[in-house]
């Protein structure tokens, strides 16, 4: 029996290199916008706003962390690291889920907690209104440096979401500050605070559920195992397929190992590049293809 091993490695160090410029604008604007909001929090005594600059604190440590996954997941294989630390990833990610839930159940424990003592609510709405709408801005600039790139990374849609809701959060915020101007009802503050928290964690569900699965190896959302099957069983020349395995290397990268039964009147380098161009396309980046030819038991 004749062996034929090929490896194939996916371009993804352009969408490395791209995600690595994203996060750091994203990092920069995030770190001048906290420093401008826990001022004007300071000088206004808007205790909301200092409280808002904290939590974005959250987001600036938790992209710094995605940054770090992105050099460590261009890391070569070395020693007993046959895949470099790119799992890392993976790590970070599932990390990053957990701290953005727990801050978000620290968000709605201080909201219950404001909305039972409102008499000690005194909050500058005019700052509030201004400080929040350059927090809009803001957010929406990182929003737009994510959006690209989170159809390929569970880190950085993670991320994206964050950015998103922080601009739902900010956006908030400026009518709560008007409302709050105009009727005086400094509860308010609290509730959309609350409402927010809750948004985070529904939508951060999905992230850390995937990041879990990631964490054990579990096939990534993005590649459907029916039609990897289908597309592999259905090439011409391809007789059979065995010991299938489809894993995370990164949560930008996903590998492949089979043992591919081929016709004998078939081309086995030929059928093995079909192959490779059919699992590129469903968005494998790393595959191993032992073939085998078929023979028939006489």
């Amino acid at each position: 029996m004749e062996h034929n091993h090929h490896h194939h490695h996916h371009h993804a160090e352009s969408i490395t290199g791209d995600l690595k410029k994203a996060y750091i604008c994203a990092i920069v604007l995030t770190a001048l916008f906290i420093a401008f909001e826990a001022w004007m929090g300071l000088r206004s005594d808007a205790m909301s706003l200092v409280s808002d600059a904290g939590h974005k604190l959250v987001d600036l440590l938790s992209m710094g962390l995605t940054l770090l996954a992105f050099y460590l997941s261009s890391s070569k294989p070395a020693g007993k690291f046959t895949f470099g630390y790119r799992k890392l990833t993976v790590i970070i990610s599932l990390f990053n889920a957990l701290f953005v839930m727990a801050v978000s159940g620290t968000i709605i424990y201080e909201s219950i907690e404001k909305m039972s003592d409102p008499a000690a609510l005194s909050p500058d709405p005019e700052v509030i209104s201004l400080t929040a709408g350059v927090g809009i801005v803001v957010n929406f600039l990182i929003v737009a440096l994510l959006s690209y790139h989170r159809r390929h990374d569970v880190n950085t849609r993670g991320a994206f979401l964050h950015a998103l809701t922080d601009c739902l959060l900010s956006f908030g915020v400026v009518i709560g500050g008007f409302i709050i101007k105009w009727t005086g009802f400094v509860m308010l503050d609290p509730i959309i605070s609350l409402c927010i928290a809750g948004f985070i964690i529904a939508n951060m569900f999905s992230v850390l559920v995937e990041s879990f699965r990631l964490s054990i190896d579990a096939v990534p959302e993005n590649v459907d195992m029916t039609k990897v099957e289908s597309d592999l069983l259905s090439t011409p020349g391809v007789r059979n397929i065995d010991r299938l395995h489809v894993w995370p290397v990164s949560t930008t990268e996903t590998a492949l190992t089979a043992v591919v039964t081929v016709d004998g009147d078939s081309d086995r380098d030929e059928v093995a590049s079909r192959l490779r161009d059919i699992l590129k396309a469903d968005g494998i980046s790393e595959t191993t293809l032992e073939t085998r030819v078929f023979s028939n038991p006489e």
